[in-house]
């Protein structure tokens, strides 16, 4: 994928939340889901992999541990680890501490705090949060975001809790407050009629979608100082060999082309799904001009056989015309033999 020749990381990051766009689910969460399913492949993977992410099971939080156990549940690679894990509490078993063990309140203040994974995806999570609103200045970006499912409602706290920044703030807002009228607007519906049954479904996913990071509020949790800020446009890093000029502009040339190259494969998919349309009208032209043709002969013969019809009901008013005035010919013929014939009777009695 071409994403992943950029070496600079908000050239990725901006294609990334782009492609997550599509999805339909919160973008943030899609991503933060991925990190996370990395971490757990990566600890479940070779062994240079596993010690490669230095991450000790036993420093991991209750669900992080839970995630994993299911992830590991045919996978014998853990064992290792685990039998670590529990060698280490043996030891500790055997000499256990002199000085008194934290209470309770110790436990429940620290929470997830220490899990290192919790860290590393509230890191992410701040870096996904911060680089939307900034990207939203971008009209690609923004035409992207338009077309993405509602941030779930966690997300969108943590999104305004960055305040107003420009352009990009005020497009989250106008987005989101659409999209979540129309939620709304559903719900009443649905009350209502009990139609659009779906929306349900799409609130409660916007209630809770992923909660792997703990609260940003946890000032336990210790972020990357890489991550903790993010610069106000996309700015090429150098790169590795330190030749910054060349490599720069190669990198914003290659970033330019991806986003032409994406504008012009959406236009060409809108070609084709209008080309696609055009035909289908075509073909229903053709459907409709064969059945108006068909209606057109029908309508001739019928046409024919009403002529034909009334032309036999001429012919036959007029024989019947015919038939009674030959009908009144004859009854005054008739009359005319009977009164010659009474005439004649009554001269012969006289």
């Amino acid at each position: 994928m071409t994403v992943h020749l950029f070496r600079n990381r908000w050239y990725r990051l901006y294609f990334k939340l782009l492609d997550s766009f599509g999805q339909p689910r919160c973008a943030l969460c899609l991503l933060l889901s991925q990190i996370e399913e990395g971490l757990i492949s990566t600890l479940l993977g070779a062994p240079d992999q596993r010690r490669k992410s230095r991450v000790s099971l036993k420093t991991l939080c209750v669900p992080h541990k839970s995630q994993l156990k299911k992830a590991a549940a045919d996978d014998a690679s853990l064992l290792p680890m685990l039998k670590t894990v529990i060698r280490d509490l043996l030891r500790q078993l055997g000499h256990p501490p002199k000085h008194q063990p934290p209470n309770w309140s110790h436990w429940l203040r620290q929470s997830r705090a220490g899990c290192p994974w919790c860290g590393q995806l509230l890191s992410k999570e701040r870096t996904l949060c911060r680089s939307v609103i900034q990207f939203l200045d971008d009209t690609e970006f923004w035409k992207g975001f338009q077309r993405a499912p509602l941030l779930c409602l966690d997300h969108l706290e943590k999104c305004l809790s960055f305040g107003p920044n420009g352009k990009g703030f005020e497009r989250l807002l106008n987005d989101q407050s659409a999209k979540l009228n129309e939620l709304l607007n559903d719900l009443i519906r649905f009350e209502a009629t009990g139609t659009k049954e779906e929306c349900k479904v799409t609130a409660l996913d916007w209630l809770a979608d992923f909660g792997a990071a703990p609260s940003v509020s946890d000032g336990r949790v210790v972020l990357s100082s890489d991550e903790d800020s993010i610069p106000t446009e996309l700015l090429s890093e150098e790169p590795a060999d330190g030749s910054a000029g060349d490599g720069c502009d190669q990198e914003d040339l290659l970033f330019e082309k991806e986003k032409l190259s994406r504008k012009v494969r959406g236009l060409i998919q809108r070609l084709n799904e209008l080309e696609t349309r055009a035909a289908s009208l075509q073909y229903r032209v053709a459907v409709l001009s064969e059945d108006n043709k068909r209606l057109e002969m029908g309508y001739t013969g019928a046409s024919t056989q009403a002529r034909g019809l009334e032309k036999l009901v001429r012919d036959l008013t007029a024989e019947i015309k015919t038939l009674k005035e030959g009908n009144a010919e004859q009854k005054s013929e008739a009359g005319i033999i009977n009164d010659s014939t009474a005439a004649h009777e009554r001269s012969n009695r006289q």
